[in-house]
């Protein structure tokens, strides 16, 4: 059964002979809307003037850019679905039209039962965004901005008191929300367990979850920031900062919206009123964007007191699971390590796997080398860089992307090395049959699709190479001619860049940077140990006054 509009919804189509108006123009009034026509030179006023619910142009390709802003513009702040009616179907026709800004598209022969299918989606999504920005809207009027506190309670918990917004949000009399006991208002006890402490540590910082429980017993998740700390004697207040939706009703918007692109892209934006991954913790800022998902610095909502931060790893698309399932073993098998970034926990965000891991502030090695890096640093950066790639081939894992990037200095020197992603759990074999990595730091052999672990011994070569002589021994802008030089170009000698480098360091690097893997170091162990042996004090730095 085909689903019809709100009474009397009104369509405008704007069409220029010849195209096909009057056929869309009956067929709409068929389905129930009200319709106005207009040519495209009338179509701005038009749309100011009657405010319609959906507009549909029929028009020649060279005017669709121009009549999309048009009635853009006209529309102002007011959310106006466009369909554009185009004369015969084609991939490239249909990705146009989309990508200037148009919602849907229509192609004949134009079947009453399928445009009015299209056009009552994009007016129940319409109207569905409409009262989703209308509850953001109250939301932010109720909890947002609302200067008395939303829940006071007293130290033992022995009564809390609402004001009138959230006792409608949880369902209770104005005279229930008067002398609440503590306990009967959370879903769990360790959502009773966070609150008392909440109460008793008023120095606490930062929104902290808990789950509330209404009157009928639904749980209803939110975020609780203590407003000026009280006295040990005095009340505590709380106010709202966010409401969470239930993750069912989420999953059901994401749902929807998937299928009826493309006013998903923007609808989907609205999910934000759920900003908990994995339902604790709190996004605070963007690190990283790479192929297969974002990287994010979060905040443990959970956690009473002290901040706690952490790194969320968040796949692009359910697809890239099984890699950040991959990633979660690898670093699993690799702790406890002191140069390998702790992993959390594994959580799922709407059927997604997201890597929790710790947080470690500090410099980029990528960051460090915009400056002169001092000489015992340098030393220590190296070594400490070949006891983790030591400790991963131990385990027989290959990182794969050893880069400064995924390389970060700490406060007081100690090295981390990220991003396990591009890593491998070796099993019998030796070589991996993939090209993965970042092309300057790739050995040849990798470059070829065969990387083994001696191929993340050049890597630390290049990087050696590189913090000795400030260059790269392979760079180019043009990617053919950068793997053209490291298949086949020898690097310049790093004493020609640095002639107080000396001879048996650089022969260390150029040992670590021969084309044939087997002539190489054949572990990290052994490149230490020939480092070592030629620099009993490499490393070392005097104690300070």
């Amino acid at each position: 059964m085909t689903e019809t509009p709100a009474p009397r919804s009104q369509l405008l189509l704007c069409a220029a002979p010849p195209a096909p108006g009057e056929p869309l123009a009956e067929i709409g009034r068929r389905g129930g809307y009200e319709v106005r026509t207009c040519r495209p030179t009338e179509l701005a006023e038009e749309v100011r003037r009657l405010a319609p619910d959906l507009v549909v142009l029929a028009a020649p390709a060279e005017q669709l850019p121009g009549l999309i802003t048009a009635a853009r513009a006209a529309a102002g702040d007011r959310r106006l679905p466009l369909m554009v009616a185009l004369p015969e179907f084609t991939e490239e026709a249909a990705a146009w039209v989309l990508s200037l800004g148009a919602d849907e598209f229509l192609v004949p022969p134009y079947r009453a039962e399928e445009v009015l299918a299209r056009m009552a989606v994009l007016l129940k999504l319409k109207r569905d965004e409409d009262l989703l920005l209308a509850s953001r809207a109250e939301f932010d009027h109720l909890f947002g901005h609302h200067a008395e506190a939303l829940l006071t309670c007293d130290r033992q918990g022995r009564a809390c008191r609402f004001n009138p917004a959230l006792t409608r949000l949880l369902g209770y009399s104005s005279r229930e929300s008067q002398a609440m006991p503590a306990q009967a208002l959370f879903a769990s006890a360790a959502d009773r367990e966070r609150f008392f402490r909440l109460l008793t540590e008023p120095g606490a910082s930062g929104a902290v979850k808990v789950t509330l429980k209404k009157k009928t017993g639904e749980p209803v998740t939110v975020l609780l920031r203590a407003l000026t700390p009280a006295g040990p004697g005095e009340a505590a207040s709380f106010q709202v900062q966010q409401v969470g939706v239930p993750s069912p009703l989420k999953r059901a918007l994401r749902t929807l919206v998937e299928h009826f692109l493309p006013v998903a892209k923007d609808y989907l934006a609205l999910l934000s009123m759920t900003p908990l991954v994995g339902g604790r913790y709190e996004k605070l800022k963007k690190l990283g964007q790479g192929s297969f998902g974002e990287v994010w610095l979060v905040r443990d909502t959970e956690a009473v007191g002290e901040e706690r931060l952490f790194v969320a790893k968040i796949p692009s698309s359910k697809a890239a699971n099984a890699k950040f399932r991959k990633e979660a073993a690898i670093c699993r098998k690799l702790a406890p390590h002191p140069g390998i970034v702790r992993l959390e926990e594994v959580v799922e965000d709407d059927g997604k796997v997201v890597l929790i891991q710790e947080y470690v502030s500090g410099r980029t090695l990528e960051e460090l080398l915009t400056q002169e890096v001092p000489e015992h640093l340098a030393e220590s950066i190296i070594l400490q860089l070949i006891d983790v790639v030591a400790h991963a081939h131990r385990h027989r894992i290959m990182h794969r992307d050893i880069k400064p990037g995924n390389i970060i200095i700490q406060e007081d020197g100690r090295l981390k090395l990220l991003d396990y992603g591009a890593a491998k759990i070796l099993k019998e074999q030796d070589i991996s049959a993939t090209m993965v990595g970042s092309r300057p730091f790739m050995a040849p052999e990798q470059i070829m699709g065969e990387s083994e672990l001696r191929s993340d011994i050049w890597a630390i070569g290049v990087i050696m190479y590189l913090l000795y002589t400030g260059e790269l021994p392979f760079y180019s802008d043009n990617e053919k001619i950068l793997i053209d030089l490291i298949l086949e170009q020898e690097p310049a000698p790093p004493r020609d860049l640095n002639p107080d480098l000396p001879p048996e360091l650089e022969a260390v690097i150029l040992k670590c940077l021969k084309k044939d893997p087997r002539e190489r170091y054949g572990s990290a162990l052994a490149l230490k140990a020939d480092l070592m042996r030629h620099f009993p004090e490499y490393g070392w730095q005097p104690p300070k006054d």
